[in-house]
């Protein structure tokens, strides 16, 4: 909305430079035009609205795979690994 009123303020100048005969309104008109075009054109559109909280889902409560640590390096692997991504041994 912003936008159209600024393109609204850059029309106007636009007729009031068209029609003005002083020199002073000409050139206020036409700094009134310039500034306000500019801006019509450079401000930014408006953020969407924030997402509703219903749509993530609640954290489930059992992990998604079974983890087991390596007997060398003692971090947690997937159950099914036969090797260890960290230290490259057998677990």
């Amino acid at each position: 909305m912003l936008r159209q009123t600024f393109f609204l303020a850059s029309f106007l100048g636009a007729l009031n430079l068209y029609f003005a005969e002083d020199i002073v309104l000409q050139i206020l008109s036409g700094i009134l035009f310039v500034f306000s075009l500019g801006i019509s054109i450079v401000w930014p559109e408006p953020l969407p609205p924030p997402p509703p909280p219903d749509l993530w889902s609640d954290v489930p409560e059992k992990k998604e795979r079974e983890m087991k640590n390596c007997s060398n390096c003692g971090k947690a692997v997937d159950r099914k690994w036969s090797m260890c991504p960290y230290c490259s041994k057998r677990v």
